[in-house]
């Protein structure tokens, strides 16, 4: 559950209303100010004005960033040009020299557009643009602005949250196209205080990061695309017909019928009973789901429950409120590392784990803020104790977040550089926590107001989740950290929490940041004990442990006890011993004439039990001297004793002596030196100096008065709850049958606890063993997949794993695994041990080159094996085989060797020619037609040779058929040879399939097709041919 936003709610009106109105306002708040039982949350509702007849306007924050110019563009265009109430401020973060957005808007929105200005008010039917390198806030209705810096949270976050925090239901965002997450925990503030949000659908956004981060850090209402965004805020601002919560929709809430029928739902759907949680709180949260839904009563929203099953997950999860900050309250963290941290680590054993538990931890900030904390104090010591924080919550989504640990860019807020660089990692947008961080959080769904709780605990950090409780649920879940807590344990509750309702359970350690710690269940009972102990006899000094006592010396010491005893019970004035809460622990000589029991609950606090008048004067002193840390005293205190008065003085001492609950107050009553009996019917007329001094009292009563009324004042304000729940239910019935059923309860509830427990790290390492199943598939799949071979060995030589085509390689077996790689002695065992030796001592990588028994000649690659906290465990070994290029290359001269003694015995004209029409090789028959040389065509273009029968319309049908878009068969070219005279040249070619990754090649045959004439016999090599497709 999250901390409440403690902030006043600003009214936004529409201009034209009068100024007396502001008044009426701020006079209503004033006589609606909340009682301080109601917690922060109760505070920010009732301290929102009432509409009356003041007409308010949504105000929309519309976020975007790089890649989502297009989407504000639409969005803009689709806003009514009049009749709107609606407020809209544009955040873009552009990227290094982007044009600003403000003309794109000017141009696309049919509102009035101005830039965001310091000082300035929002408007409804405007528009308004936040400038490049600048940050906004709202301060009431008017706009802050700041330098936007590297530090910080983005100008969106930061925005957003102020809107929240100002506006409450009445503010409104949207998250567009864009990159980064810059927005979205402002998202969360405005739906955690009832504003409506959406975001830009990621399959139609160009740059979907943005939306997507702002969905998966829970903050989103509706994912819509832009039109149906920008038709949702047409009608938020449309008069009469917006869907803002702060519009009255359909009867109030109250407790009804209706009410507890849907408690029930959700109690059979969830497992969850709210019916003790604060019903402001969740007629809030109801009211909102109803609006959504644009539903106008209870009852319709009953029905649409029950037709739509998912909707109950949905109220489930709003109920379940989800904003958090990792460091909330940064003084509450320094507290703990002052007064409990040092006692809870004070001469404590290696093997005694730290158990602190989390309640309500929701996403995860404030467990990991503990864990980095206690870090942080420990130091160095850190590895030499075992910690454990269990983390719970009531939303599987949320332990699932905090599980993973992965946080959006907006933490940078609230978390130090220097913390991000020591316990957090950069991931795709955002940070991780570390994994040595991470492996001491047990994050686990827990209902810590049902289930059995934790035990053994050191601490138990519940901040701001008794505030959405009654008073009933608040006391049972005190009393639940109370039985899980440790003897010497603590208790962290919120800022607007307490522990009145069960204050005999827990002393005080810091008031300030609520920091209390258990109390024993003695003295927890003895505050229920009015009888008065017998007067403790004085200690006995400690004797000189290096001279035995004599028999006569103890007989000596037993008869001064006995004697001091005497005369301390006989003159020794009376008084009491208290602790910081004014409980009485030590009764001292006869208190009667100053103390009485107060009718009613049997109760030792020191000012109930103080006689009629005493009081002030008592407060005074002992305020004096618990301010002073000195001896205190007041005197001449006028007390009633039955119908007689009496002048008493006080002397209040601090005591060096502690105990578990704080320090303690030795409280001396006296008679006053010239103190006299008065009764009320006395003879009024006294002398001048009677008078004198009657005159005196009086006027020191008034100022002990005055100190009194003051020191009430600052308790008012240090204690903000201390007067919650005075009624308290007594604990009775001492029978040996009843104390033998608490002891078998206590050991059933310990039995659940613990098997709550072993439930919660079952879930942890179920998660865990998920997570480690899939990497090791995927290292499975990733070395099967490779065809190098690769062997892993640990740092005593010893095979971890053998992956590739490593065991044909060495010959290894898989039987192998695990066995010293000197023992099974592999091929190249003796090329692999000094490598491995070579790694582990230099703890960097090293390369060789080695032989194997064919003769190939391997380049092996060695590296070393880093686990955690980066220490080297053994070595990576992988063979890449060096002379692979070599043997292509003579592989390739060959097949070039082939080639030649095929062309040289070929009778034919052939051409050789590769992907790009160069010529590679040539027929000795083609050299002698054409009466060129091999070495003048070889490696030229094809177009760049002197033939007669080259031309464009051949090259062309050439690299068609290069493309396999055509063929090539009996093309004929009319050309005229030196030698031979008007020839007709026929021209085929065929494709040649080439490597994947290279370009074909095409062998081209030249043939003679010229009709020999009658009396001239044929040319040797240059026979005719019959035309193709003739007989």
């Amino acid at each position: 559950m999250p901390e409440p936003k403690k902030s006043r709610r600003t009214q936004l009106r529409a201009p034209g209303h009068s100024d007396a109105a502001p008044h009426a306002g701020r006079a209503a708040a004033q006589r609606r100010a909340p009682d301080s039982s109601e917690d922060a949350g109760e505070q920010a509702a009732a301290a929102e004005p009432h509409l009356g007849n003041e007409q308010r306007f949504p105000v929309v924050c519309v976020v975007a960033s790089a890649g989502g110019r297009g989407a504000i563009a639409e969005l803009l265009r689709r806003l009514p040009s009049r009749d709107t109430s609606l407020s809209l401020v544009l955040i873009y973060s552009a990227e290094p020299g982007e044009i600003p957005v403000f003309e794109l808007a000017a141009q696309s929105s049919p509102l009035p557009t101005s830039e965001l200005r310091a000082g300035a008010r929002l408007m409804p039917g405007h528009v308004q643009v936040l400038a490049p390198d600048t940050r906004a806030t709202l301060d009431g209705v008017r706009v802050e602005l700041a330098p936007r810096g590297e530090s910080g949270p983005g100008p969106a976050d930061a925005f957003l949250r102020s809107l929240a925090r100002e506006l409450g239901s009445s503010a409104a965002g949207v998250v567009l196209s864009g990159t980064g997450s810059d927005g979205a925990l402002g998202l969360k503030d405005v739906k955690a205080e009832g504003g409506v949000t959406f975001a830009e659908d990621p399959r139609t956004a160009e740059r979907p990061a943005l939306p997507r981060n702002a969905i998966a850090a829970g903050g989103v209402d509706f994912i819509r695309g832009v039109e149906a965004i920008a038709a949702e805020l047409a009608r938020m601002g449309r008069p009469g017909h917006a869907p803002a919560l702060w519009l009255p929709q359909g009867a109030p809430l109250g407790v009804d019928p209706e009410l507890g029928k849907l408690f029930r739902l959700l109690h059979a759907a969830v497992g969850v009973d709210f019916s003790h949680y604060k019903k402001s709180t969740l007629r809030r949260r109801i009211q909102r789901r109803m609006t959504l839904h644009r539903l106008a009563s209870l009852q319709e929203y009953l029905d649409h429950l029950k037709a739509h099953p998912d909707e109950i997950e949905h109220l489930y999860q709003d109920l379940l409120i989800k904003v958090t900050t990792f460091f909330r309250d940064p003084g509450a963290f320094a507290a703990l590392k002052t007064h409990v941290f040092p006692v809870l680590m004070h001469n404590r054993p290696q093997d005694s784990t730290v158990r602190i538990w989390v309640p309500g931890c929701s996403t995860g900030e404030e467990v990991y803020s503990l864990a980095i904390s206690l870090l942080e104090f420990l130091e160095d010591d850190a590895n030499d104790h075992a910690i454990q924080i269990f983390g719970t919550d009531l939303s599987e989504a949320a332990i699932q977040q905090a599980r993973a640990g992965i946080y959006v860019d907006g933490i940078s807020f609230d978390v130090s550089p220097d913390r991000l660089r020591r316990f957090f990692v950069r991931v795709h947008g955002g940070f991780q926590v570390n994994k040595s961080v991470r492996d001491l959080c047990i994050f686990s769904r827990h209902n810590a107001a049902a289930d059995p709780p934790l035990t053994k605990l050191d601490l138990v950090s519940c901040r701001n989740l008794m505030i959405y409780m009654e008073p009933s649920l608040q006391r049972r879940l005190l009393h639940t950290f109370h039985q899980a807590l440790k003897l010497t344990g603590f208790l962290l509750l919120g800022s607007s929490e307490s522990i009145s309702a069960m204050a005999d359970l827990f002393g005080v350690v810091d008031r300030t940041h609520r920091i209390f710690c258990k109390r024993a269940a003695s003295e927890a009972a003895s505050a229920r004990d009015l009888a008065a102990p017998a007067l403790p006899a004085p200690p006995a000094p400690a004797p000189d442990k290096g001279e035995p006592r004599s028999p006569e010396g103890l007989l000596m010491d037993a008869l001064r006890k006995e004697a001091d005893a005497i005369v301390m019970a006989r003159y020794a004035p009376a008084g009491v011993v208290v602790d910081e809460e004014m409980q009485i622990v030590q009764f001292r000589g006869k208190t009667g004439p100053y103390l009485e029991p107060a009718p009613g609950d049997a109760s030792l606090h020191l000012f109930k039990m103080a006689r009629e008048g005493l009081l002030l004067g008592l407060r005074a002193a002992i305020d004096a001297s618990m301010n002073s840390e000195a001896m205190a005293r007041k005197e001449q205190i006028k007390i009633r004793q039955g119908d007689k008065l009496r002048y008493v003085d006080v002397e209040v001492w601090p005591l060096k002596a502690r105990l578990p609950q704080g320090r303690c107050f030795l409280v001396v009553f006296s008679e006053s030196g010239g103190a006299r009996l008065d009764r009320p019917g006395d003879d009024p007329a006294q002398s001048d100096p009677q008078k004198d001094l009657e005159v005196a009292q009086l006027r020191r009563e008034l100022v002990t008065t005055r100190e009194h009324l003051q020191s009430i004042i600052d308790e008012l304000e240090a204690t903000n709850e201390e007067l919650l729940c005075a009624n308290e239910e007594l604990l009775a019935s001492n029978d040996e049958l009843h104390r033998m059923k608490d002891a078998l309860e206590s050991a059933h509830e310990e039995l659940r606890s613990a098997n709550q427990e072993l439930t919660a790290i079952n879930e942890e390492l179920h998660s865990s063993n998920v997570a480690l199943g899939l990497a090791n598939d995927e290292l499975r799949n990733l070395l099967g997949s490779m065809s190098i071979p690769v062997l892993m060995l640990d740092a005593d030589l010893r095979i971890r794993r053998v992956a590739g085509v490593a065991d044909k390689l060495l010959g290894l077996a898989a039987s192998d695994v695990g066995r010293s790689i000197l023992e099974v002695r592999p091929r190249s065992a003796a090329d692999i041990a000094p490598i491995v030796a070579e790694v582990l001592d230099t703890r960097s990588g090293v390369e060789r080159q080695v032989e194997d028994r064919e003769g190939r000649v391997h380049l092996v690659r060695a590296r070393p094996f880093r686990i955690t906290g980066n220490e080297v465990d053994g070595a990576v070994i992988c063979w890449l085989e060096s002379d692979a290029t070599r043997r292509a290359g003579r592989e390739l001269a060959g097949a070039r060797d082939r080639i030649s003694a095929v062309f040289e015995v070929l009778r034919h004209p052939f051409l050789l020619l590769d992907g790009e029409l160069r010529i590679r090789a040539a027929t000795r028959r083609y050299c002698e037609l054409f009466m060129v040389s091999l070495g003048d065509i070889e490696g030229r273009p094809l177009s760049a040779i002197d033939a007669v029968w080259n031309t464009p319309q051949l090259e062309q049908r050439l690299r068609d058929v290069l493309r396999r878009s055509a063929a090539l068969v009996d093309f004929r070219v009319e050309a005229v040879l030196a030698h031979a005279g008007r020839r007709t040249l026929s021209f085929s070619a065929f494709r040649l399939q080439a490597d994947e990754g290279e370009l074909p090649a095409l062998l081209l045959v030249v043939e003679d097709r010229t009709e020999p004439e009658e009396d001239e016999p044929p040319q040797a090599g240059l026979r005719p041919a019959r035309r193709a497709g003739s007989d």
